[in-house]
C-alpha cells in the first residue's frame, strides 16, 4: 500500500539487436521509456566507461534519432480487409513473437495469402452487389409484370424514348396537375412499397424537357439491364433464374473461401502480432537515440521488476545495462506506480480523478478507501438498499468497461449494508430488523454531533499525512511552520479546545494560555519562510518582496482559520444525509398510506426505494467525494505526480 520504488535503466547495445531488445522489453510490460536523447544532452545517461566501452562513448558525439519506417499504409489497409474477410473473428497471436522473425519476409508471405483470399472475397462481394441490384430491380419491376409490352419493342423505338420509374404519393399528385405540360404517354402500372410505378414514353425531340420535369418530380428510374429481354413477365422469370444462378455461385465461392480462411488463419494471426509489434517498436524508437553502430535507451523500471528485466536482457551479448537508483536521479521527476491490495485498488480511480501522487508523496488510496466507504455507509445506511447496490456492482463486474466502477459499487454496497444493520434499516423500514447501534431519526442530536466528531478525527489524520509528506519531501518550511504542518495542526487543536470549552461551558484550557499559544502558532505560520531559511542557513531569508510576503501571509491566516472552521462543520452533512435518508422514506410511506389501498401503498414504496437508491445514492456518492477532495485532500495531498505508464503490447 505504497508507491513502488523506481530505478532508471540505461542501455547501450548493437544497433542490429535494437528491434529484438525493444520487443522483449515491450512484451515484459514493465518499463516506461524516457527520451534518451534528452538524457544524454543533460548528462543524465550513465554507464560504466572502460576499455570495452570506449567506442560507445566516442559515438555519443554522433547520436541522432531513429528514422521512423512507419511500415506501409498498404499493410494497414490489408489488415482491415483481413478483418472484414474473417468477420472480426481474428486475434493476435503473441506467442509467435517469442521467436526471432523478419517482418519484411512476413510481409512478402502475407501478400501471397492476401491475394489468395481476396480473389474469391472480391468476387463474392461483386456478386452480392449484383444480387442486391437485381433484388432492387425485382421489387419495383414486379409491379409492371401485367404490362403486355415487349421490352425489345420499346428499345427499338426510333423516334421515342421510354423509362420505367417510381413516384411517391405526393409527387404523383404533382404529376397529375402537370399532365397538360408533359408531351409524353404516362402509364400507371402498379403500386410498390416505394411508391407508384409508371411507364413513360416520350418523343426523342423533347428528351431534355421531359427529363427535367421528371427530375423535378423526384422520379426514380427503374433501370432494365440489357441482358433482360421479352415481356415484363418473361423478364421476371429470367430475374428469378439469374438470382438462383448468382446465389449458387456465391455459395460455392463462400465454401471455397471458408476453406482458405481456415488454412491461413494462423499465418494471418501471426502477421497481425508481428505488424502491431513493429508499430510498437517504432513508437519506442521515438524515445530512443542511435549512432552508426549503437542504440541508446533510457527507461524507468520498478525496483521489484529489476531482476526480471536483467534476466530478460542477459541473453544479449555485449549489451551494456546500468541501473541508477532514485538517489542518483535527484533532478528527474520520477513517475509514480501505485501498489495497493485488491480491497483498495479500485479506489485508485478516485485518486487519479484528483491527481497522481508524486513519487515522494504518500499514496492516499488506503486512507481514501477506508474513509470513503465509511462516509458512504454512514450517509446511506440500509441493509436492503445496500444489497441492491452490491448486486448492481456484481452485474457491472461482468462488463470490462465498467469493471472498476462495479468493484467500487460492491464495496460501497457492503458498507451500506453494515451501517444498515447498525441503524436497523431494511428498504427504509425500521421495524423489520433491530438496530445494532442507533436509530438516526430517534437520536438526531447524537447523529449530528457524531458526524462532526468523526470529521475532526479524519482531519487529524489528514494533518498527520501532511506532516509525513513534508518529511518525505524534506520540506521543513511547510512541514514545521505551514498551515497544514505542525504549527497549523497545533493551532487547529488549540482552536478545538477553546471552542469546545465554550460549547460545553467548561474550561479545558485557560483563555490566557490559549491566547498566548494562538499568537505563537500564528507567528510561526506568518514567519515560516524566514524561520525555515534560518534553520537551513539559506540566504536570502525571503524569496520575494518582504512587504508582499507579509501581506500575503497575514491574509492566509484568515483563510486558514475559516477553512478550519468550515471544514470541521462541513462534516455535519454526514449526519444530515443519514437523517435525510430516513426522512425521505417516511415521506413515501405517508404518501402510500394516503392512497388508501394495499396495492397503491406497495407501488409507492417500490417507486420510493428506486428513487432513494438511484437519486439519493448518486448524491451521497458525490457528497462523499466532496468531503474527500475538499476537506481532506486539500490538507495533505498535492497530486502533481506523473503516472508510470509502461510501454505494452
Amino acid at each position: 500500500m505504497a508507491v513502488e520504488k523506481m530505478s532508471m535503466m540505461s542501455i547501450v547495445g548493437d544497433i542490429d539487436e535494437v528491434d529484438n531488445v525493444v520487443k522483449d522489453l515491450i512484451l515484459s510490460g514493465k518499463v516506461s521509456l524516457v527520451n534518451a536523447l534528452k538524457q544524454i544532452e543533460e548528462n543524465s545517461f550513465m554507464f560504466n566507461v572502460d576499455d570495452r566501452n570506449v567506442e560507445k562513448v566516442i559515438e555519443l558525439n554522433s547520436i541522432t534519432t531513429f528514422e521512423n519506417k512507419k511500415y506501409c499504409k498498404d499493410c494497414m489497409d490489408k489488415i482491415e480487409e483481413f478483418k472484414d474477410i474473417y468477420g472480426g473473428n481474428i486475434k493476435l497471436n503473441p506467442l509467435c513473437l517469442n521467436e526471432k522473425y523478419d517482418l519484411d519476409e512476413a510481409i512478402e508471405s502475407i501478400n501471397i495469402v492476401y491475394d489468395k483470399l481476396m480473389k474469391p472475397y472480391r468476387e463474392i462481394n461483386s456478386l452480392k452487389q449484383e444480387l442486391n441490384q437485381i433484388d432492387e430491380f425485382y421489387r419495383n419491376f414486379v409491379y409492371i409484370k401485367d404490362v403486355d409490352v415487349n421490352i425489345d419493342d420499346l428499345r427499338r423505338l426510333e423516334y421515342f424514348k421510354y423509362v420505367f420509374g417510381v413516384l411517391s404519393k405526393e409527387d404523383r399528385i404533382k404529376l397529375r396537375k402537370n399532365y397538360e405540360n408533359i408531351l409524353a404517354i404516362v402509364f400507371h402500372t402498379g403500386s410498390s412499397e416505394n411508391g407508384e410505378v409508371y411507364l413513360i414514353i416520350y418523343p426523342d425531340s423533347v428528351k431534355e424537357e421531359t427529363e427535367r420535369i421528371l427530375k423535378s418530380l423526384n422520379f426514380k428510374e427503374i433501370y432494365v439491364p440489357e441482358y433482360f429481354s421479352g415481356t415484363p413477365e418473361e423478364i421476371l422469370k429470367n430475374i428469378e433464374a439469374k438470382r438462383r444462378e448468382i446465389a449458387k455461385k456465391i455459395s460455392e465461392l463462400e465454401e471455397s473461401l471458408n476453406k482458405l480462411k481456415d488454412a491461413y488463419l494462423e499465418e494471418v494471426e501471426d502477421f497481425l502480432a508481428k505488424f502491431y509489434m513493429s508499430e510498437k517498436i517504432d513508437e519506442a524508437k521515438e524515445q530512443m537515440a542511435c549512432s552508426n553502430h549503437f542504440f541508446y535507451l533510457s527507461a524507468w523500471v520498478p525496483e521489484v521488476n529489476r531482476a526480471e528485466i536483467e534476466n530478460i536482457l542477459s541473453k544479449y551479448e555485449g549489451l551494456l545495462v546500468v541501473f541508477n537508483d532514485e538517489n542518483e536521479m535527484l533532478n528527474r521527476k520520477i513517475p509514480t506506480k501505485l501498489k495497493n491490495n485488491k480491497i483498495f485498488k479500485p479506489f485508485e480511480t478516485l485518486v487519479r480523478m484528483y491527481g497522481i501522487p508524486s513519487y515522494n508523496e504518500l499514496d492516499p488510496t488506503p486512507f481514501l478507501s477506508i474513509t470513503y466507504m465509511f462516509l458512504f455507509g454512514a450517509m446511506f445506511g440500509d441493509l436492503g438498499q445496500g444489497m441492491i447496490l452490491f448486486i448492481g456492482g456484481l452485474l457491472l463486474l461482468r462488463k470490462q468497461e465498467n469493471k472498476v466502477f462495479g468493484q467500487i459499487l460492491t464495496r460501497l454496497g457492503l458498507s451500506s449494508m453494515i451501517f444498515g444493520v447498525f441503524y436497523g434499516a431494511f428498504f427504509g423500514f425500521e421495524d423489520v430488523i433491530p438496530a445494532l447501534l442507533i436509530r438516526p431519526f430517534e437520536n438526531i442530536n447524537t447523529i449530528l454531533i457524531s458526524a462532526v466528531v468523526i470529521g475532526v478525527f479524519l482531519i487529524f489524520i489528514s494533518y498527520i499525512y501532511s506532516i509525513l509528506n513534508s518529511i518525505k519531501r524534506k520540506d521543513l518550511k511547510e512541514g514545521l511552520f505551514g498551515k497544514n504542518g505542525v504549527a497549523g495542526f497545533g493551532f487547529y487543536i488549540l482552536l478545538l479546545l477553546l471552542l469546545g470549552g465554550k460549547l460545553l461551558g467548561k474550561t479545558i484550557i485557560p483563555m490566557g494560555i490559549g491566547e498566548i499559544f494562538a499568537v505563537i502558532f500564528i507567528a510561526l505560520m506568518i514567519f515560516k519562510e524566514p524561520l525555515s531559511n534560518l534553520l537551513l542557513k539559506k540566504r536570502p531569508l525571503y524569496e520575494e518582496d518582504v512587504s508582499s510576503y507579509y501581506i500575503e501571509s497575514s491574509f492566509s491566516i484568515l483563510e486558514t482559520l475559516l477553512s478550519m472552521l468550515s471544514g470541521t462543520v462541513s462534516f455535519i452533512r454526514v449526519g444530515a444525509f443519514a437523517l435525510t435518508h430516513v426522512g425521505l422514506f417516511i415521506a413515501f410511506q405517508t404518501i402510500g398510506k394516503m392512497i388508501g389501498t394495499q396495492l397503491g401503498n406497495v407501488i409507492v414504496l417500490l417507486i420510493g426505494n428506486i428513487i432513494i437508491i438511484g437519486l439519493e445514492g448518486l448524491i451521497v456518492f458525490i457528497q462523499g467525494l466532496r468531503l474527500e477532495y475538499y476537506e481532506l485532500f486539500s490538507r495533505y495531498y498535492e497530486g502533481e505526480g506523473i503516472e508510470f505508464k509502461p510501454i505494452k503490447f
